[in-house]
């Protein structure tokens, strides 16, 4: 079983027992505290409608961070695929424009991406932000774009289509950083939490029989497993929401992988 499906099994299962034990914790708490056998008839119908209206505003809140967190998750995915389009064009539009510079404008390019893929993928996950020899990297092969002296109409096409799509590339790698590097933190997680607790407690009313654990397991159950896809969703480069480099991964098992310097074989011998 992949590493990464273990890890994310591993923590959806920690939010749910986590959000069961909440659930299952301020139920009996609040019968201790409350003693429900002293209630006249009317404490069923008020704890009811508190329910329903903390309900309704946890749900909410719920529901509206995890659209937002869904919505970036799938922006940063397309932002991937599209930064990897950019530098596929840059790469073979230098071949297409010829001269000196065609090599090594795909050579940085070609050390861009293995250093995306080797290096900074890791870093962003823990949120160290961009790798900056994966700037000098793009930066190099920018200067040399810069540099170009079409001679004519072709060429002048070719270098101002490359610059515009160096520049992009850059733009998707700023993206990229503050998308890992953001995240609500307890702005979120309090009040989420907190109304996970304040939904638990009105349900001390009723005895805990075995349908009505059966009931509130589900409720915690359920509403473990919404934090936890909240969670996942909110850094794409760490599990268990990891998006994995594929697009930068394919451009190196093609024409670009060829570019590369050739591993140096172990030193190490066989026994």
């Amino acid at each position: 079983m992949p590493g990464g499906l273990v890890t994310s099994i591993v923590v959806g299962f920690a939010f749910v027992s986590g959000a069961l034990a909440i659930v299952f914790c301020c139920y009996f708490v609040a019968r201790t505290l409350l003693n429900p056998a002293l209630e006249g008839d009317r404490t069923h119908d008020a704890a009811a409608t508190v329910a329903v209206r903390i309900a309704a505003l946890h749900g909410l809140i719920l529901a509206l961070v995890y659209a937002q967190e869904l919505d970036d998750y799938k922006g940063i995915r397309n932002n991937l695929m599209e930064e990897a389009v950019a530098i596929s064009d840059v790469y073979n539009d230098i071949g297409r424009y010829g001269g000196t510079e065609v090599a090594p404008v795909q050579h940085d390019l070609a050390n861009y991406v293995a250093t995306v893929v080797g290096e900074e993928w890791d870093m962003l996950g823990a949120r160290q932000g961009l790798s900056p020899k994966a700037w000098i990297q793009w930066n190099d092969a920018f200067d040399r774009l810069l540099e170009l002296e079409p001679q004519t109409d072709r060429q002048r096409y070719l270098s101002n289509r490359m610059r515009d799509r160096a520049a992009s590339i850059a733009q998707f790698r700023q993206i990229r950083e503050e998308t890992a590097a953001g995240g609500f933190g307890g702005m979120f997680w309090a009040p989420a939490l907190i109304g996970l607790c304040l939904l638990s407690i009105p349900f001390y009313v009723y005895r805990p029989t075995r349908t009505h654990m059966f009931l509130l397991s589900i409720f915690g159950a359920y509403s473990g497993v919404v934090l936890f896809f909240i969670f996942a969703f909110s850094n794409p480069f760490q599990p268990p929401g990891k998006l994995e480099p594929i697009a930068f991964e394919n451009l190196l098992l093609g024409d670009m992988g060829k570019r590369l310097p050739p591993v140096a074989p172990s030193t190490e011998t066989s026994q």
